[in-house]
């Protein structure tokens, strides 16, 4: 019973403030040393030879009060401390908003399974996930539902990935989150998880009263099969994740299978495309436009491909995307630029071929201040007047740069140079650009053209664009031609300007130039 009392009283005298300790001890001992010396030397009263000898207890006892003071004052101090670096260490180590591991602590923890399981050859799963359309959440419900959002979600997350025991949970970014595996039970273990992961997220939250739903996609990397390096596997996660946002939302994509390969194409691709435009790689093919009422060429579409040196001819869908995503559209644009005036000038003045040569003009490249002046100087270059040349643009192009390619287009224009809209109907069609640009002609797609026979919803959109482009007086080409019976339908809507396989393949310039001269010359009077 005493041990218990004095237990406690220990217990309540660490659980005190420095300040109040100290007062408490310091009146204690106060006290203490004033009664006993009150005390002593009443008992010496009368014995004055005893007094130093009692002067002397005295002090020991303020000497023994002052070490328990500062024992206890220490002790309070390395506690509170201890304490206070625990603390700081903890909250260096996680999210202050969702309380999981922040990045910092995920990289080390990661560091240390790594090296375990090199040790004792185990294997590892990382996986990535964020959320999809977390973006407009933010943007439409605010920063509050945002984070509202993230920290159900860290919740849910850390249901998951209890039911193992082993796997850790990390915060690695705005909408981003990691799991780390241990002795996954592969190749079962990573996919049952992050199917566990994507059916907790698909179930409806509640935010600011109002349900909201959304999914999750995951990308998963294995050590030591995708990485054996902490940074390796980070990276080879992230690209699992990318693959499977490219896939759709609310996907799983391990890192490795078919489109790794595709992947290590692409890259393959962007880094010979530089030297392709640099190292004469590339070159043009044109496909001609053909008036049918007189069968005679009107005009050329330039197109490029690419003489790679490994994988063969390859066509501009193969690397023309590679090149806006890297960066490398623009310097490839200019390049069938002066490609396209110089073969068109040299026709137009070596060989008397009077034909109209088109160009595709990607909508990025409408952001570029030189634009007009290496048209200009791509004209002047290959010899060719404005008016032999079209551009060709998108109709993604007028959305996305609003006014900025109309001003561009209006001065092109008054050079002389002819303004086409290609695969028109396919993007989001901006009828107000047509009412305030005069267009030469609208290209229909041939996603329209190659069904018009057979299905009467491409049949009457064939029909209403034909019917725009005479009300607006524009022009109207079909593209993608390939038999009699579209010809004969589209001509049975007075669409007469065509291209496409029925007619002639992407020609060489040689084959072009003999193509032209034979079918001109047979349709012109004068030359019989």
């Amino acid at each position: 019973m005493i041990r218990g009392t004095f237990s406690r009283l220990l217990g309540w005298i660490g659980g005190l403030s420095p300040a109040a300790l100290t007062a408490i001890f310091l009146t204690g001992s106060v006290c203490w040393l004033f009664a006993a010396d009150l005390v002593l030397f009443r008992i010496l009263a009368g014995r004055p030879e005893h007094w130093p000898g009692a002067s002397a207890v005295v002090d020991g006892l303020g000497v023994l009060s002052m070490a328990v003071i500062i024992y206890f004052l220490n002790r309070k101090i390395q506690a509170r401390h201890r304490a206070s670096e625990e603390l700081i260490r903890e909250q260096a180590a996680h999210d202050g908003l969702t309380g999981l591991y922040n990045r910092q602590a995920f990289d080390e923890l990661l560091a240390q399974a790594l090296q375990h399981s090199k040790r004792h050859s185990e294997s590892l799963a990382l996986l990535f996930m964020d959320l999809d359309r977390f973006k407009a959440v933010n943007d439409r419900r605010g920063h509050l539902a945002g984070d509202a959002l993230l920290i159900e979600t860290a919740r849910r997350l850390t249901e998951c990935c209890a039911l193992r025991g082993e796997d850790l949970v990390a915060r690695v970014g705005g909408d981003e989150f990691a799991v780390l595996m241990r002795q996954p039970e592969l190749p079962d273990g990573p996919s049952v998880v992050a199917e566990r992961i994507q059916k907790a997220i698909s179930q409806p939250y509640q935010v600011d009263g109002s349900p909201l739903k959304t999914s999750a996609s995951v990308g998963i990397a294995l050590y030591p099969s995708d990485g054996k390096e902490a940074k390796q596997l980070y990276k080879m996660a992230d690209l699992a994740l990318n693959q499977a946002k490219e896939q759709g939302r609310g996907t799983i994509c391990f890192y490795g299978g078919t489109w790794q390969e595709e992947r290590d194409e692409r890259l393959q691709l962007e880094q010979g495309l530089l030297r392709a435009i640099t190292h004469d790689e590339l070159f043009l093919v044109y496909q001609p436009k053909l008036d049918t009422t007189s069968m005679r060429v009107i005009g050329v579409e330039a197109l490029v491909r690419w003489n790679h040196p490994h994988l063969g001819t390859l066509g501009a869908a193969s690397f023309v995307p590679i090149a806006e995503k890297s960066g490398l559209i623009w310097p490839l644009t200019e390049w069938v630029l002066k490609a396209a005036c110089r073969q068109s000038g040299s026709w137009y003045r070596d060989q008397g071929l009077d034909v109209n040569v088109a160009v595709n003009m990607p909508p990025s490249v409408f952001d570029h201040e030189d634009l007009e002046q290496v048209i200009v100087r791509a004209l002047s270059e290959g010899g060719l007047p404005p008016d032999r040349l079209t551009l060709e643009i998108t109709e993604q192009s007028l959305m996305t740069y609003a006014s900025e390619p109309l001003e561009i287009l209006e001065r092109l224009q008054e050079m002389g140079l002819h303004v086409q809209i290609d695969d028109f109907g396919t993007g989001y069609s901006s009828l107000s650009s047509l009412k305030h640009y005069h267009f030469q002609a609208l290209k229909i797609d041939r996603s329209f053209v190659s069904d018009v026979v057979t299905s009467s919803d491409d049949a009457a959109i064939a029909t209403t664009i034909m019917f725009m482009a005479k009300c607006l007086d524009m022009e109207a080409i079909a593209e993608g031609v390939e038999n009699e019976a579209q010809k004969e339908f589209l001509a049975s809507i007075d669409c007469r300007l065509m291209q496409g396989f029925y007619f002639a393949r992407p020609l060489s310039a040689r084959d072009a130039s003999e193509f032209i001269s034979r079918l001109n010359r047979d349709k012109d009077p004068d030359s019989r």
